[in-house]
């Protein structure tokens, strides 16, 4: 199903001082050069209004000053689409699914879309992407984030922000920082030793301003060592726009800072989500004037705001936009596609063959579920930043009966509404999986348990499927053991007792408003699956370091408690290698149809870059796409324990039947750097390092050594 938007003409107009002696004025000419023009607006503000661009000027967007001509600037959410409620959007798969596809280029073609339909929608800045990650499988909002791994994360996040930002559209990652729960999560506070900070929490977000340089940032609810982070000077004048070197604007997650000077002078440079309001940009004006607000500050954050309003044009006409056109559909559709996991493939029971089947019976509740939290449905009020109105979603239900209208029979056995096993269900679900030849199962979450934080939901309290499913699969899989079941789900969930006896299992997250077709291309062999885990599948909860401690270190001690990482570095894979834990699917992990062979792994050292080369070769008889990880593994005898091994750099490329291409990675010194908390830097020790080229975490399949010196 595919339905041509439209071309839109955003409606924000140039900028137009109602002050006729401006017109002339240099920061009104956009060939002039961005800080030239930031210090001449600068200059020409009253302090009323530098005051008032500090706060927003409506629940969404902030500037509108008419004297100076400062348009409003309106931002939006949308880390899998730009959510409206006034019109339909693009819904891609969520966030965690497009990080299991691994693939770069087609995330930033997903960025170059939202930048579109921003505009179109007459946004300028995406509230997007998340970066926190993963220290334990029950976070609620992991389906807005990029999975366990730090570099992973960073990589992957920014190939979409340089695509949202091509469009001239700011990207907004968030949130900064520790914000890895839904918990109490205004007001917990996260303590944190410096080295898992630094290596593991902070690393994407410094991967991405290194390689992508967003314009803006979100700091976040929660407090870091006492303070919040919109209050925290060493977090944002400190860390942010000292370490990080990052130039552009911050802003609040909403409601944020509770203490509103204190987000002035710490660099909070937009507090929302406020009206204009003169009594209070009064009361900073007093507070500026006792010193308890810095003017240094003031000026500080203003020229931040500034330089966004010139990097985004709000000074000239906006450029067309276009809101779910076919190419964005079928960008929609190949990351769907490019999403999913195949986890278990015994037999080689998948690709179907339709040609050979007769009856197909669909069961479990997520074969006909939406999960894109379109407006006027629940999920809508459920998803909240991470919802998105797209003008359709086809369920794998609909596309099955779309494809093979003469087969399929469908018995949903169970449904989320009905949260116990209504047996006449389970008999009829039963009885269809008896006289089919193929059982399509589809089973997991849905945004009841997942979603951003609000009144009665927070994060999940267990691994478990939703209900009676895992009775379900059970039963269905006695009755016929041609069982394939599909998951949608933001992370981690229970596979147990059921894993070991379907011979077929695909993880396909939740797959926006392409899903179903998604889904089909790869039952049935017209894409070859290609997906990695971006997260680690335990058995059990306490398979995570982080569930091995108390209450204080998950989930906290509750409203204005504390949280404590106890679990420091050992995060994902880092903590399932380091124990020696065997994973039910690892790090990196995901099938194919086909087989790749690793050959020729080099490595060399020139002038401090390294260079590591491998061959890849499709072995097998169908076109695929192989995900070469690069890992980085210590020497042994290193005076601090680190991590066996770390992903450091991933390739992901096509290969026909027969053919060979070479990976090439290159990586510099830092790369095998840990964080040295005696000497407050990162620290790369001497040494005889390993580098492993692996198709998993648990799947080496070539090393070569190299001497840092």
């Amino acid at each position: 199903m595919l339905i041509d938007g439209t071309n839109m003409v955003a409606q924000t107009q140039p900028g137009i001082p109602t002050d006729a002696s401006l017109k002339n004025s240099l920061y009104l000419d956009g060939k002039a050069p961005i800080e030239k023009r930031v210090e001449d607006l600068l200059a020409r503000l009253t302090l009323q209004e530098k005051v008032s661009l500090l706060f927003g000027c409506n629940d969404m967007g902030f500037g509108d000053i008419a004297r100076v001509g400062v348009p409003a600037v309106n931002f939006t959410d949308g880390p899998q689409g730009v959510r409206l409620k006034s019109s339909k959007t693009t819904g891609f798969p969520a966030a965690v699914g497009m990080t299991a596809s691994w693939d770069q280029s087609l995330i930033q073609k997903v960025g170059e879309v939202l930048g579109q339909e921003c505009l179109a929608s007459n946004r300028l800045v995406l509230l997007a992407p998340g970066l926190n990650m993963m220290r334990s499988p029950l976070g609620a909002r992991h389906f807005e984030y990029a999975g366990e791994d730090p570099y992973l994360a960073g990589f992957m996040v920014s190939s979409y922000i340089k695509g949202v930002q091509s469009q001239g559209v700011a990207a907004c990652p968030k949130h900064w920082i520790l914000n890895d729960q839904e918990v109490c999560r205004g007001t917990i506070d996260v303590q944190c030793d410096p080295r898992a900070f630094r290596e593991i929490y902070a690393k994407p977000f410094q991967i991405a301003f290194e390689n992508s340089h967003p314009w803006a940032v979100m700091p976040a609810y929660n407090r870091k060592n006492g303070v919040y982070c919109g209050e925290n000077k060493d977090l944002l004048r400190g860390l942010l726009y000292g370490e990080f070197g990052f130039d552009g604007v911050t802003i609040s997650d909403w409601c944020a800072v509770k203490d509103l000077p204190g987000g002035i002078n710490a660099g909070c440079t937009i507090q929302m989500p406020y009206q204009r309001n003169e009594a209070r940009e009064k009361k900073i004006m007093e507070k500026i004037q006792l010193g308890v607000v810095s003017m240094e500050a003031v000026d500080f954050n203003v020229r931040q705001n500034l330089r966004l309003l010139f990097r985004v044009g709000a000074f000239q006409a906006q450029a067309p936009g276009s809101v779910n056109t076919r190419p964005h559909q079928d960008v929609a559709r190949k990351v769907a596609t490019e999403s999913i996991v195949l986890l278990k493939n015994q037999g080689n029971l998948l690709p179907l063959d339709a040609g050979h089947l007769g009856i197909i019976a669909v069961i479990g509740p997520n074969a006909d579920a939406q999960h894109t939290m379109a407006y006027g449905s629940p999920h809508w009020a459920q998803g909240r930043s991470g919802a998105s109105n797209p003008p359709y979603e086809i369920t794998p239900l609909t596309a099955l009966r779309q494809r093979y209208p003469d087969k399929i029979i469908y018995a949903p056995g169970f449904t989320f509404e009905k949260k116990n096993a209504g047996d006449n269900q389970f008999s009829a679900a039963v009885a269809a999986a008896k006289q089919a030849d193929v059982v399509l199962l589809f089973a997991g979450l849905d945004f009841t348990l997942e979603g951003e934080s609000q009144k009665n939901r927070d994060d999940r309290k267990d691994l478990d499927l939703i209900g009676p499913q895992a009775e379900l699969i059970e039963a269905v899989t006695k009755a016929n053991p041609k069982t394939i079941v599909m998951l949608n789900n933001g992370a981690p969930v229970n596979l147990e007792p059921w894993n070991d006896t379907v011979p077929a299992l695909v993880e396909a997250w939740y797959g926006g408003m392409e899903a179903g077709n998604a889904v089909c291309d790869v039952l049935f062999g017209k894409a070859n699956p290609s997906g990695k885990l971006p997260c680690t599948f335990g058995a059990k909860l306490t398979d995570w370091r982080t569930h091995q401690f108390d209450q204080e270190c998950w989930p906290g001690t509750g409203e204005n408690g504390k949280i404590v990482y106890k679990e420091s570095i050992w995060v994902g894979y880092r903590w399932f290698d380091h124990s020696k834990t065997k994973p039910l699917y690892p790090f990196g992990f995901g099938l194919s149809y086909t087989d790749f062979a690793y050959s020729n792994f080099k490595t060399k050292e020139e002038n401090g870059t390294i260079t590591a080369t491998v061959d890849v070769t499709n072995k097998g008889k169908r076109s695929g796409a192989e995900v070469v990880q690069l890992y980085m593994a210590p020497p042994a005898n290193q005076p601090i324990e680190r991590p066996e091994q770390e992903l450091r750099r991933f390739d992901r490329f096509e290969l026909p039947p027969g053919e060979t291409k070479t990976a090439v990675f290159t990586l510099t010194k830092k790369d095998f750097a840990y964080y040295d908390v005696n000497l407050k830097a990162w620290n790369t020790l001497p040494g005889l390092y390993e580098l492993r080229a692996a198709a998993s975490s648990r799947d080496v399949r070539a090393t070569a050594t190299i001497a840092i010196k």
